[in-house]
């Protein structure tokens, strides 16, 4: 089976949740790795996951996870039509570590170290709630109402801890040190961080302790873009939530989200986003946000200047 590296998705936000329908998309998955954990919730049917070397056969209510840059491919256990949930979740940005307990990256490569559970049982998952809280965060990433990634990152962090309470059942020390983790995987985290401020990659380079050419050639086969798009995607996303839930005006916006000026931010959000900053702005406010126009459709009609945003 060919083997490949997904690029980056998420990119703009550390997690994307969605149900996937083998009957009106690509299928079957195949064998492929990213940088980002991958948790999968079968629904209907059942499901048939190679994870390593170990292959997995994954029936309604069951939950498997797919740590960092592991090889995977997904297809049908029967062949017929299978429905299932996937989170995936950029482990970097977990920014809710407890400060007693090692960063999730590592508490995962310590449970794959010691062959803990990653496929977890129906009934273990209903017990823990992961189940109705595994739904919800794809709710709230459909309709992505005020707050919504506020709220995903609150019921990851819930999922999270009752898969770490499971471990810890099955032996999992918190004691375990913390693992040495390349500074290429927690680099994005810094860029969310710091989003306001004025980001250079000759910077980011020298904070991984990175020579301009190396860092920019792994970030591009890490996250599949050049750190300076990956830049631009974040703070495009940044000014999106901005323009959804504040009434801030274009300036106060261009600044808190690391442009040096609102002209610049108004002509990348039209580059990336087929539209400007106030019809973004205008076009929300008429409709749910779980029914507005994919960027596929944005690139299919034709957008008219706007020189005020």
């Amino acid at each position: 089976m060919e083997q490949r590296y997904e690029p980056a998705n998420p990119l703009s936000m550390p997690f994307e949740c969605f149900e996937f329908d083998s009957s009106v998309n690509p299928f079957p998955v195949k064998d492929h790795c990213h940088y980002f954990a991958e948790t999968i919730l079968g629904i209907d049917g059942t499901l048939q996951v190679t994870r390593g070397a170990e292959t997995h056969v994954i029936q309604p209510g069951e939950l498997l996870v797919i740590p960092p840059l592991m090889h995977h491919s997904i297809t049908s256990a029967d062949g017929k039509t299978v429905h299932y949930g996937v989170i995936k979740h950029d482990l970097s940005q977990h920014d809710d570590t407890l400060g007693y307990a090692p960063h999730p990256r590592s508490l995962m490569l310590e449970a794959e170290q010691s062959h803990l559970s990653f496929h977890l049982s129906a009934q273990q998952v209903h017990e823990h709630g992961m189940d109705a809280m595994f739904m919800q965060c794809i709710q709230e990433y459909r309709e992505r109402d005020f707050a919504y990634d506020l709220k995903i990152r609150s019921l990851l962090f819930l999922i999270f801890t009752a898969l770490v309470r499971i471990w810890i059942q099955e032996g999992l020390s918190l004691q375990t040190r913390n693992t040495p983790t390349d500074p290429l995987y927690t680099i994005t985290a810094h860029i969310n961080r710091n989003i306001q401020e004025s980001l250079k990659v000759e910077d980011l380079a020298r904070h991984c302790g990175l020579s301009y050419p190396w860092f920019a050639k792994r970030f591009r086969e890490i996250y599949g873009i050049s750190c300076k798009e990956y830049i631009e995607k974040v703070r495009i996303s940044k000014v999106e939530h901005y323009l959804l839930f504040t009434d801030y005006d274009l300036n106060y916006i261009s600044q808190a989200t690391g442009y040096a000026d609102c002209s610049h931010m108004i002509k990348d959000f039209r580059r990336l986003k087929h539209t400007t900053p106030g019809q973004f702005r205008q076009s929300r406010k008429k409709e749910p946000l779980h029914e507005q126009e994919s960027d596929e459709e944005k690139r299919k009609r034709v957008d008219t200047p706007e020189k005020n945003g």
